[in-house]
């Protein structure tokens, strides 16, 4: 399969930091609507992610030599009193249809869409402040290989073969670029537990996805403090930018709105006629889930719903997140 050759390369370009650099944590995480029992629209994601943490700066010796020019052009390292990290991210999503039993295209559906992409993100964080810049450089289309996943994951799970893969947006590149900045504003000691709440802003650009967004989030656990870099309190990212910590525990909520220019999802390919629907621009979300922490080992569970993505939209948007993360 082309998209297996696309993965294995992607793989094997995969930049790698200096010797005295050495992996910090790798997470692997599972999204997906059986949840909620449910086939359609939003269906699937799986994520592999890396990374090095605590790094002294973001340098020729933490960086490969193209992202450290990237990186170098930026305003990261101008920060004060803050350390670094830098992660990557391999990551398979896929869209259908909401009434996945039919093969014919149904206009006012959701387009089918299939996405493998990686990532790079560069963080500079103190126990107050998280400043990000990520990239993203994947493709749409059946080099995704998404019907393939799609098809074997719920017959393993018995759900519903999906028919509609034919209607599939066409090959496509795309990119994204995002900056990201969060605030842990507030916390307070409650017995032997603290709560926190922590705002950010982001936003990107690219034929992937233009988008800006504010969001709040609400914790209640225990070392929050330490927790607060692998936190977010936005509802929908597709690549989670987990940077895994050992210590405490915590619940969480979280409350995210914003302006969506552009989204391959909904408006299908952007130099090429393929099925698209009416994007809404104005977008919200809600999330609530738990952080579990045992020895060397993070688990993350999160619900999450969002507001209709475009006009014609029959369903609601809903889907859960499983992630776990073994720290080295």
């Amino acid at each position: 399969m082309k998209y297996f050759k696309l993965l294995a390369l992607s793989a094997f370009c995969m930049p790698a930091l200096a010797s005295e650099t050495e992996l910090d944590y790798f997470t692997f995480s599972f999204e997906n609507d059986v949840f909620y029992h449910e086939d359609g629209g939003y269906s699937n994601g799986l994520i592999v992610n890396w990374g090095y943490d605590d790094l002294t700066a973001l340098n020729e010796s933490t960086l490969p030599a193209w992202i450290n020019y990237l990186t170098n052009k930026t305003y990261l390292n101008d920060l004060e009193d803050r350390q670094y990290s830098v992660n990557y991210k391999i990551g398979h999503f896929v869209q259908t249809a909401s009434e996945i039993k039919t093969a014919k295209l149904v206009k006012e559906d959701a387009p089918y869409v299939g996405l493998l992409a990686w990532e790079v993100n560069a963080s500079a964080y103190n126990t107050k402040k998280v400043d990000d810049l990520s990239l993203t450089l994947g493709v749409v289309g059946p080099l995704a290989g998404g019907e393939f996943l799609q098809k074997n994951i719920h017959s393993l799970i018995g759900a519903n073969e999906p028919m509609g893969w034919d209607n599939q947006i066409h090959n496509e590149p795309v990119f994204r670029v995002q900056a990201r900045r969060l605030w842990r504003n507030f916390d307070m000691a409650i017995g032997s537990t603290e709560v926190d709440v922590i705002t950010g802003v982001k936003a990107g650009v690219g034929n992937l996805l233009s988008d800006a967004n504010a969001g709040v989030g609400f914790r209640w656990g225990q070392k929050l403090a330490a927790n607060f870099a692998s936190s977010t309190p936005f509802v929908t990212e597709k690549f989670n930018d987990l940077k895994a910590d050992r210590n405490g525990w915590y619940l969480f909520s979280n409350l995210s709105a914003g302006y969506v220019l552009n989204d391959i999802f909904m408006n299908g390919n952007t130099f090429q006629d393929s099925h698209s629907v009416d994007l809404i621009h104005w977008q919200a979300g809600l999330s609530v889930g738990a952080q579990i922490n045992l020895y060397n080992w993070n688990f993350i569970y999160t619900m999450i719903y969002t507001t209709d993505q475009y006009e014609s939209q029959t369903e609601d948007t809903r889907f859960g997140t499983v992630s776990i993360t073994y720290n080295f």
